[in-house]
């Protein structure tokens, strides 16, 4: 199903060249890496059998699948585009509390020791 509305959405936008094709969109790109790793994978299991040991790390990307309903819903996007655009600003709260966790550390170290 996934691969057939890439497939779809490719031939109605095109691929790559012009101005609002597939791969001009992130969230289409990750569609298509997903979509692309979900096939590549699938066709390493057909033809060379499931003892390789790298076609297992492929299979860790189909965890990604759930992402693609995030692409399909508005207000999924705006949520996940807002978590993303609050990581600089949580990396700074993380580090206070790393430095309240640093004081804290050695205070119990100094009781402990004396």
């Amino acid at each position: 199903m996934f691969i057939g509305e890439a497939l779809l959405k490719i031939v109605v936008s095109g691929f790559y060249f012009g101005e609002n094709t597939y791969l001009k969109d992130p969230w289409n790109i990750l569609d298509f890496i997903i979509v692309l790793f979900s096939v590549l994978t699938w066709l390493l299991e057909i033809f060379l059998g499931t003892s390789i040991s790298f076609v297992r790390s492929f299979r860790a990307l189909r965890a990604l699948r759930p992402l693609r309903v995030v692409s399909t819903n508005e207000g999924m996007k705006t949520v996940v585009d807002a978590l993303f655009h609050s990581i600089p600003a949580l990396s700074n709260v993380l580090l206070i509390v790393l430095l309240f966790i640093l004081v804290f550390a050695i205070l119990g170290i100094m009781l402990l020791v004396g």
